[in-house]
């Protein structure tokens, strides 16, 4: 993968680029594996670049997940992680299907960031973004309907993979919305019954993002 089109990665110079893809190595998963475990000691800073990883919590008796976050190729896991000041998962990373991930170790990642500080720059900057996208995400659990949270998270995706990305299930959909699977599945027939998507298993085309847009302008 090419660094430079990771977001975290983008502004870097050549010569930072190409410092980090020295100390990073590619580690493949199979569907389900897991990458990371809650309270496992932080090892490294991983990049998705192939396939889907959900980033999830249990319930204090280890039955029930609440997924937090599903992410795709460019995005990065575990980078809040590394900083604290005891580095422990807070949560676990499994891959929905084969997928491939660019693993940074954290001792070189801190490294580089002491000795490169346009990169400690765009750290900053990203971490930055992140705290806004979570009170973005805030804003919409509390003052929106399931069916405008579905059609600007299917837009998202769109924007991020392309015609023909793959949904989550139902369940870990539900949980990254702030809802139940049953008002999923409802709101994910309605769009589909008014031909606002295609469906063809769990794989999505839009064939009219400005109609779904309009849902999330309402």
């Amino acid at each position: 993968m090419d660094l430079a089109k990771i977001p975290l990665f983008r502004d870097l110079p050549p010569e930072d680029l190409q410092a980090l893809q020295g100390e990073a190595r590619s580690l493949k998963l199979s569907k389900g594996e897991v990458l990371f475990l809650e309270g496992e000691p932080v090892r490294a800073l991983f990049v998705v670049q192939k396939g889907l990883l959900k980033v999830y919590k249990l319930d204090p008796q280890g039955r029930k997940q609440v997924v937090l976050h599903v992410e795709g190729p460019g995005k990065v896991l575990a980078e809040v992680a590394l900083f604290l000041d005891h580095p422990t998962y807070p949560a676990s990373a499994e891959a929905l299907e084969e997928s491939e991930v660019l693993c940074v170790p954290k001792e070189a990642f801190f490294r580089l960031v002491e000795e490169r500080p346009p990169l400690a720059r765009a750290l900053l900057r990203y971490l930055a973004r992140r705290q806004g996208q979570l009170l973005h995400l805030l804003d919409r659990l509390v003052f929106h309907e399931v069916r405008e949270r579905l059609a600007e998270f299917l837009l998202e995706r769109l924007k991020e993979e392309g015609q023909g990305f793959r949904l989550p299930t139902n369940p870990e959909l539900a949980a990254l919305l702030g809802t139940v699977p049953e008002a999923v599945s409802r709101n994910l027939g309605e769009l589909y019954r008014r031909k606002l998507i295609r469906l063809s298993g769990r794989k999505v085309e839009i064939p009219d993002p400005k109609a779904l847009e309009e849902i999330v302008q309402r």
